[in-house]
């Protein structure tokens, strides 16, 4: 069995839920589980269908993985902390927001009981849980869960690690919407500025650099929001991608940005 969820977890790290689920499956109607194996099972379950998109079935599995969980007793406290964080992703893609706020505030104290105030798991955990504050207009709630997160993964990983821009990015938006343009601009900039550096050519290079003109097109700044509009869209063609919803997006900002140029 240990062979197979080692298996099963390769095709998860690697993004190929539905391979992953097809070794899982097997396991819960074989051999007889006991109900912490049963758990496990269907938490790594839950992460597969959640990863190719069959959200609501993910709710089940993690649903009754985190029930589990809670009846063995001897189960460590990590392993529910981490079901209930899932299982509150799960429900906020199947769109049901108040539900995942209840599954986020009910795992936040089991994550900070269980996890090292420096694990990087912690701080996946309280990212994830942000989403649902940010989808509810929550900003407060959501920029204290990003700020944390970004802190544990700065003091683990470094100031220029991946998982920093994504925070800065975020935490860009959350100004946005919060009316502090000068400063989301200035978070977004400085992600682009880590991208650049560590990364250079590459879709998320483009990403900050659109993120950063649609804020620059908000705040009413034109020219400097065309200028970085164009080269995100640039940056995207030199990494092979001419489509996509970002790319769409990036290409209406820009036509917004030149209309109010030529007015």
């Amino acid at each position: 069995m240990e062979e197979t969820i080692r298996a099963a977890l390769a095709h998860l790290d690697a993004h190929r839920g539905k391979a992953a689920e097809s070794l899982l499956r097997p396991l819960l109607s074989g051999a007889h589980l006991s109900a912490a194996e049963e758990a496990r099972i269907r938490y790594i379950l839950g992460l597969a269908l959640l990863d190719s998109g069959s959200a609501e079935d993910a709710c089940r599995e993690l649903e009754a993985s985190s029930s589990l969980f809670r009846q063995g007793g001897s189960a460590p406290s990590t392993a529910l902390a981490l079901a209930v964080t899932a299982h509150a992703r799960a429900e906020l893609a199947c769109g049901r927001t108040e539900k995942s706020l209840a599954l986020g505030r009910e795992a936040r104290p089991l994550l900070e009981a269980a996890l090292d105030g420096g694990d990087t798991r912690l701080a996946a955990s309280l990212f994830s849980l942000s989403f649902a504050e940010y989808s509810s207009r929550r900003f407060e709630a959501a920029e204290e869960l990003v700020s944390k997160a970004m802190r544990i993964w700065e003091s683990a990983s470094g100031p220029e690690c991946p998982e920093v821009t994504t925070c800065l990015n975020n935490l860009g938006r959350i100004c946005e919407e919060t009316g502090r343009a000068a400063e989301g601009i200035a978070l977004h900039r400085k992600a682009l500025d880590i991208r650049r550096k560590t990364l250079g050519d590459h879709t998320e290079t483009a990403f900050s650099m659109g993120n950063l003109g649609v804020a620059l097109a908000a705040a009413g700044r034109w020219r400097e929001a065309a200028d970085m509009l164009e080269a995100a869209l640039a940056c995207y063609a030199r990494c092979g991608r001419t489509e996509g919803d970002y790319v769409e997006g990036y290409r209406y900002n820009l036509d917004i940005c030149r209309k109010a140029l030529s007015e």
